[in-house]
């Protein structure tokens, strides 16, 4: 049994190292100030279907950005829909912007890296800058990410916020999206790069095309962000870097199901197990254990020693204090104090939600715009 208790301790070592280290990489996080000084030109890529609803308010939202509209293009890549996508597209669209229409004919694997690498072929510009259909953009979006960039630099990740003003539901969904922004942003602050979100990211096009773009991840249907930031990061010696700014935060809609939310999850875990960085998906595994390890505590405690209520609770104590350490740094620049509310609640189901969204994600076909997709 003594070993046993070794092993949920030494578990929960390892998490709060984890843990520490993101938020040591937060803190090396710089903020770029001053004007706009990068004068490449940028061309920003968005995959979509069956976005009717969301067209009228994210060309809204472009066109009322601060970067001169010489700087940038927009490209929309209408995925097969099915719906007046198109048609609203062309009421709404920005005067700086092209359609690309892709017909039937593809199958379901990667089909929004398939719509991505469409969108580079037909860009025209040094910096990819790659966003989703339901997102909406501070003014001064474009002209922040882009300062970023210099010679050196390959790859800017820039920060997502969650709508969460429906329920509590919608709430806790944003803090716990907000512990993965910045778990991405504080592992980039210790040139660590492992993870990003795919609705703010830029990147140079020749750096794309140099490591060979999405070729050796099309049987992924997710990891368009992640598995390229990884394989930037291991093939070449280009700098990656966060937008730790507020002005440079994307914003998107939370899940209205609870299905919806786990089909999402699952489809994100289900490509971890095949990172190439073996060491990566060893510490994967580890938090992963870890937060099995505690409902194995817990159960444990119940029915067979009551002293794994102890380890469970120096485990649940620690896991408490190096998120919360994470989370309200994040939220006096990136976020606001609001987010900390349900943050106990969060802290509860975010154990059953890891295991179960990692279980899942294992066996592969999830839902995604109404069909069936492989991982």
């Amino acid at each position: 049994m003594e070993i046993l208790y070794l092993i949920f301790i030494l578990l929960a070592l390892h998490y709060v190292y984890f843990i520490g280290k993101v938020y040591i990489g937060l803190k090396r996080l710089q903020k770029i100030f001053g004007k706009n000084e990068n004068s490449e030109l940028i061309s920003v890529i968005i995959p979509l279907r069956n976005e009717s609803e969301n067209i009228k308010s994210l060309c809204a939202s472009l066109s009322s950005q601060t970067l001169a509209v010489g700087q940038y293009e927009i490209i929309f890549i209408d995925d097969n829909s099915n719906d007046d996508t198109y048609e609203k597209l062309l009421n709404y669209k920005p005067i700086n912007s092209k359609i690309i229409r892709i017909k039937n004919g593809r199958d379901n694997q990667a089909r929004k890296k398939k719509a991505l690498i469409e969108g580079v072929k037909n860009s025209s510009n040094p910096i990819i800058i790659s966003t989703d259909a339901d997102c909406s953009f501070y003014p001064r979006w474009l002209e922040v990410m882009s300062k970023y960039f210099d010679e050196e630099t390959a790859i800017v990740a820039g920060p997502v916020d969650l709508k969460s003003d429906i329920n509590l539901f919608s709430r806790i969904q944003r803090l716990e999206f907000a512990g993965l922004i910045l778990t991405g942003a504080g592992l980039i602050g210790i040139n660590s790069p492992t993870i990003c979100s795919a609705a703010n990211f830029a990147y140079r096009k020749s750096v794309f095309e140099e490591v060979g773009g999405y070729s050796d991840q099309l049987g992924f249907s997710s990891g368009d962000d992640d598995l390229f930031l990884q394989k930037v990061a291991s093939q070449t010696n280009y700098k990656i870097k966060f937008a730790y700014e507020k002005e440079a935060m994307v914003t998107t809609y939370p899940r209205t199901k609870i299905v919806e939310f786990f089909q999402q999850r699952q489809r994100w875990a289900s490509k971890s197990l095949f990172y190439n960085n073996k060491l990566l998906v060893l510490k994967i595994i580890l938090i992963f254990l870890f937060y099995l390890g505690l409902i194995l505590q817990l159960i444990g405690g119940l029915f067979f020693d009551p002293l794994l209520f102890i380890t469970f609770g120096l485990s649940l104590f620690v896991k408490i204090i190096v998120e919360y350490l994470v989370l309200n740094y994040g939220s006096k620049t990136l976020y606001d104090r609001k987010i900390l509310r349900p943050f106990i609640l969060a802290e509860i189901i975010q154990i059953p939600y890891i295991i179960i969204s990692a279980i899942g994600g294992l066996f592969g076909n999830f839902k995604w715009k109404g069909e069936v997709v492989k991982r």
